[in-house]
């Protein structure tokens, strides 16, 4: 009986100490560092955006992309559709803003705990010569700076999409 209280115990203190930050450092005493921002990509010339929207618990999988002609493919995989069309000049000098009043934030460390059941934005710009890719997840979005970018080109898909 004795031994069968001690493997318990055994047990529980080796659960409690495996849950404990592996840094033994100490709390931090200095703030971290801003972050640095970073423009995007400009969109002068030929220049193309594509976002793929995935995850979540239902298996998402939809994407975009629009190039400077105007011209724009919206595909949601999973309902097996494939949207064309063609942006007016008005709503391609939109997006365009959109993308130029966005600057990125990069992380200061990674997400931490894993995200089973977040949505994954793989956001990928080309322009003026430069590429821009990141990938996001429903953590990370929301300090990264392009939240208002994600969220226009999932609307145009939602729109789309209808």
């Amino acid at each position: 009986m004795l031994r069968i209280v001690f493997i318990y115990v055994l047990l529980i203190a080796l659960l409690i100490t495996g849950c404990r930050p592996s840094s033994t450092s100490g709390p931090l005493k200095t703030p971290a560092p801003e972050p640095s921002t970073s423009n995007l990509p400009a969109l002068d010339g030929a220049w193309t955006i594509h976002m793929t929207h995935s995850g979540g618990i239902i298996g998402l999988s939809r994407s975009i992309e629009i190039s400077s002609d105007g011209k724009y493919t919206v595909m949601d995989e999973r309902a097996e559709k494939i949207f064309t069309g063609e942006f007016s000049a008005e709503e391609l000098s939109k997006i365009k803003e959109q993308v130029l009043s966005t600057k990125y934030i990069p992380p200061n460390a990674p997400d931490g705990m894993g995200c089973a059941d977040c949505f994954i934005y793989d956001l990928k710009i080309q322009g003026d010569g430069e590429k821009f890719a990141v990938q996001l997840n429903d953590i990370s979005l929301p300090g990264s700076g392009l939240e208002s970018l994600v969220n226009y080109l999932r609307g145009l898909i939602e729109i789309s999409l209808k």
